[in-house]
């Protein structure tokens, strides 16, 4: 018996080892992220240097010299978008224009038709200044890269139109950050005189300014507030009030004690208004008539003063 069982053991040994299929009959088959094939025992590995590698589509990956220059060519690309004139490293380009792309032509004849279109820009004499100074104070236009795969694109900028084009896009961020600002001024019912006047004269600062101001008028403690048709009145009035500089940009709040108006400037303070015929930025006309405001003030408390004076003086003369 222990013969038999002998005999058994190492023939289904053998058959295990003959049916056992060979490793690199079965890589091939492998699908995509089935086994890592450096995880396989008794795998050659390559003789060179590999970075980094993984299977795709059963075949090992490898990330190496090429991939890396490669890389570094894209990289040196990027950096050329936006170089000038002769600093641009291409012979042959193509002109991009509203009317589309040009023919591939040489750098050197775009430089020439460049160079043509600023000689026709029209300037003074720079008097003593040399031949170099005076390209630089003439030289109106230029290319500049814009594109450089799969094939080099340049295009001719007017430098004049370009920085008005700047100008306009920091104009507009500026008119839209300013329009983001929001201020509130409360009032109250009973509220009037000098207080009244001083608040509405710094709201209409923030208005000129572009600004958006949330006016609030509440009553104060104690104190019954008005009837609705005289809140609605009394909201009419501050409205128009501010109409020449503001409007409203959205529906007033009306509570059974308080409304909120909601007042949104119409102009910025680099606008321009048209005063005596000449066009001034708003912002110096405001400075002018905080300026005015100021200067009648103080000649209205000089004129009490004098009046206080001569009270003096007179009474002084009667004691006598």
């Amino acid at each position: 018996m222990s013969t038999f069982s002998a005999f058994r053991s190492i023939a289904v040994e053998l058959l295990y080892l003959n049916s056992r299929p060979n490793i690199q009959q079965v890589l091939p088959r492998l699908s995509l992220g089935s086994i890592d094939p450096s995880r396989i025992p008794n795998r050659h590995f390559h003789a060179s240097h590999l970075r980094r590698g993984w299977v795709k589509n059963s075949q090992l990956v490898v990330k190496g010299p090429e991939a890396e220059e490669r890389k570094r060519s894209k990289e040196r690309k990027k950096k050329e978008i936006g170089l000038k004139d002769r600093d641009i490293p291409y012979k042959r380009v193509q002109v991009s224009s509203p009317q589309g792309l040009s023919e591939p032509r040489t750098l050197q004849d775009v430089l020439m038709e460049v160079e043509s279109l600023n000689a026709l820009v029209p300037g003074q004499e720079p008097g003593d200044q040399d031949q170099q100074n005076k390209r630089k104070a003439l030289k109106r236009y230029y290319t500049q890269l814009v594109a450089n795969d799969p094939v080099p694109i340049v295009k001719i900028v007017n430098s004049y139109e370009e920085f008005k084009k700047q100008k306009a896009a920091q104009e507009r961020s500026k008119n839209n950050a300013v329009h983001n600002v929001r201020k509130e001024v409360q009032l109250t019912w009973a509220s009037s005189g000098a207080d009244v006047e001083t608040k509405l004269e710094k709201m209409q600062e923030d208005l000129n300014k572009g600004f958006k101001v949330d006016l609030a008028i509440m009553p104060k403690k104690k104190m019954l507030p008005p009837r609705r048709e005289d809140m609605q009145q009394r909201a009419d009035e501050l409205v128009a009030h501010f109409s020449g500089t503001a409007k409203e940009w959205k529906e007033r709040d009306y509570t059974k004690t308080t409304v909120v108006i909601y007042f949104q400037g119409t102009s910025s303070s680099m606008a321009t208004v048209v005063d005596d015929g000449v066009k001034k930025p708003k912002k110096l006309l405001v400075k002018e008539q905080r300026r005015q405001i100021l200067e009648e003030k103080m000649r209205k408390k000089q004129e009490l003063e004098a009046r206080s004076r001569d009270h003096l003086e007179q009474g002084h003369g009667l004691s006598l």
